[in-house]
């Protein structure tokens, strides 16, 4: 004699996903995907102005350390510190940046220089976070 024993089980009831579910699930992995990829966005345009800040503070840099080249001929006015040396040796390398020295050429050369590079993101809301300022005070080597 055979006994079949017929089990009810809540799981013979449910047959997958109700399309509510399904959309529930959908909408909630989109808000969070879109909140990743805005996370994304943010953290590549602090990458950017961070690349731009550390290239503005190489400009700024090479700057004084040519000013150290011809320091001795500066300081006794052997060079004269004008718009031609301003050209040869003031200029940023990378024109997205704009470089001026203070005091500007023209001026007497004193051993106090201060450098001041800026550039143009346009993603920043104050515009002082795209300038570096940098002092350079040299010593007097030449009388």
């Amino acid at each position: 004699m055979k006994h079949s024993v017929k089990m009810k089980s809540p799981f013979f009831k449910q047959r997958g996903f109700t399309l509510v579910e399904v959309l529930i699930a959908l909408a909630l992995s989109s808000v969070a995907l879109l909140g990743l990829a805005v996370g994304q966005l943010k953290s590549l345009q602090f990458a950017t102005n961070s690349f731009n800040y550390t290239l503005s503070l190489v400009q700024a840099n090479n700057a004084i350390e040519r000013t150290w080249g011809n320091l001795c001929d500066l300081q006794s006015g052997d060079l004269a510190y004008d718009a031609a040396y301003r050209a040869a040796n003031l200029q940023p390398q990378i024109n997205v940046y704009k470089l001026i020295p203070d005091p500007l050429p023209g001026a007497a050369f004193t051993n106090n220089l201060d450098i001041t590079v800026s550039w143009n993101d346009a993603r920043m809301a104050d515009a002082n976070d795209s300038i570096i300022r940098i002092n350079a005070r040299y010593p007097q080597i030449c009388p």
